[in-house]
C-alpha cells in the first residue's frame, strides 16, 4: 500500500484556475484508488474555490494544519511510516519519513513580476524545489525554465497536464441542453457561432488588448466573449470603446458551458506570451475549435502537429479560412495520474 500526503493549500489561494483544476483531478483519482492510502493537509481558512466542495474529503483522512503565514511554511505532522508528500503550491514536508514531490507549473513570476512579490515567490518556489526528491514539470518548456532559474541541479521529470473528458465535440441535443443554462441574449450569440472566445486572466502578458484588436477586424455581426478573469477594468472597457455592446463578459462556468463555447466559437484567441502548459488550447482542440495562439513558451509543444491551432509570432491580422475540424484528444488526466503514481 502506497501512502501519500497531499497539501491542499492551493484551494485557499485560488477561486479557480489551472493549478486547482490539476489538484482537483489528482485528488479525485486518489480518493477512488484502493492501492493508495491518502491523507490531506487542510487549513481552516475560507475556501471559495469552485472545486473544493466537489471533493468531499473524508474527515478521517484530513489533517488540520494552521500556522501564522501558513502558505509560506513547511508542513509538519505525525507519520512514522515512509510516505510521499505532494505540494499543491510550493510547500514541503518537514517529516523525516517523507519523500517530497513538488509540482512545477510555470515561471510567470520570474518573467513578468518585479519587486518584493517576485522575490518572495521565487524564494518560496525554489526552497520547496530544493527540498524535493523530485520536481514534476507540466511541460518540457517548464522543465527548461526550471533548469534556467535553478542555481543547483534538480532531479525533474515531465508529466503533462491532463484535459478533462468533458471537452468534446457536442451533439445537437447536448448543445440545445447546454444553451438552456444561459441567458437568452448570451445563448442567442453562442447559437449563432459568430463570436471569438477569450478564456482566463486578461492582464499583462495575456495580451487581451491584442485579442480585442483582432476581434475588431471582424464584421459587426460578430461578438467577443471573455470568460473568467474578474470584472473588466475601466481601462479594458475603454479599449472596447464603441464595441462594448458586442462584448460579453462571463464569470466562472461549468465544464459543460465552457465546452459549449468552444464547440460554437469562430475561434479561441489565446495570445498569451507565456504558459506552463496552455490548458485552453488543448481544451479547444479537444472540442474541434480553431485556435489562434502565440508561437511562444510551451504552446508550440502542446499544439505540435495540430491542424486546428494557428501559431502567430505577434499581433496581426486574423488568418483566413478558420473552420472547425476533427476533435482531437491528446492529453489525459488518467495518464497524468498514472505517471505521478509511478513516482510515489
Amino acid at each position: 500500500m502506497k501512502i501519500i500526503y497531499i497539501d491542499t493549500i492551493i484551494f485557499d489561494l485560488q477561486h479557480a484556475g489551472g493549478i486547482s483544476v490539476y489538484f482537483y483531478e489528482i485528488i479525485k483519482r486518489l480518493l477512488a484508488d484502493k492501492e493508495v492510502e491518502s491523507h490531506f493537509i487542510v487549513s481552516d481558512g475560507k475556501k471559495d474555490n469552485i472545486y473544493w466542495d466537489r471533493l468531499n474529503l473524508p474527515e478521517d483522512k484530513i489533517i488540520k494544519y494552521n500556522k501564522f503565514l501558513n502558505r509560506y511554511r513547511g508542513v509538519n505532522y505525525k507519520e512514522t511510516r515512509k510516505h510521499t508528500f505532494i505540494s499543491s503550491y510550493y510547500r514541503y514536508s518537514k517529516n523525516k519519513n517523507a519523500a517530497n514531490i513538488t509540482i512545477v507549473h510555470d515561471f510567470t513570476y520570474e518573467y513578468f513580476s518585479s519587486g518584493l512579490r517576485k522575490i518572495v515567490h521565487h524564494w518560496q518556489k525554489m526552497k520547496a524545489i530544493y527540498k524535493s526528491d523530485t520536481a514534476i514539470c507540466i511541460s518540457k518548456n517548464t522543465q527548461n525554465d526550471l533548469n534556467k532559474f535553478s542555481k543547483r541541479k534538480v532531479d525533474s521529470v515531465v508529466v503533462y497536464n491532463g484535459v478533462s473528458d468533458a471537452y468534446h465535440a457536442m451533439t445537437g441535443v447536448e448543445v440545445a441542453d447546454a444553451l438552456k443554462s444561459l441567458t437568452v441574449e448570451t445563448a442567442t450569440v453562442i447559437e449563432s457561432g459568430n463570436y471569438v472566445l477569450f478564456v482566463g486572466q486578461r492582464g499583462g502578458y495575456k495580451n487581451w488588448k491584442s485579442a480585442v484588436d483582432l476581434f475588431k477586424q471582424l464584421p459587426e455581426n460578430y461578438y467577443m466573449i471573455s470568460v473568467g478573469g474578474g470584472e473588466l477594468t475601466g481601462e479594458e472597457i475603454k479599449l472596447l470603446a464603441n464595441d462594448c455592446k458586442r462584448h460579453f463578459k462571463l464569470g466562472a462556468l461549468t465544464e459543460e458551458q465552457l465546452c459549449l463555447l468552444y464547440n460554437k466559437a469562430y475561434c479561441l484567441l489565446y495570445l498569451s506570451e507565456y504558459e506552463g502548459f496552455g490548458l485552453p488550447v488543448a481544451e479547444a482542440e479537444q472540442c474541434g475549435c480553431p485556435v489562434i495562439a502565440m508561437n511562444k513558451s510551451s504552446i508550440p509543444e502542446i499544439a505540435e502537429g495540430s491542424k486546428l491551432v494557428r501559431l502567430v509570432d505577434g499581433p496581426g491580422l486574423l488568418p483566413p479560412g478558420l473552420t472547425h475540424g476533427e476533435a482531437v484528444k491528446r492529453f489525459s488526466w488518467d495518464e497524468t495520474y498514472f505517471n505521478i503514481k509511478r513516482l510515489i
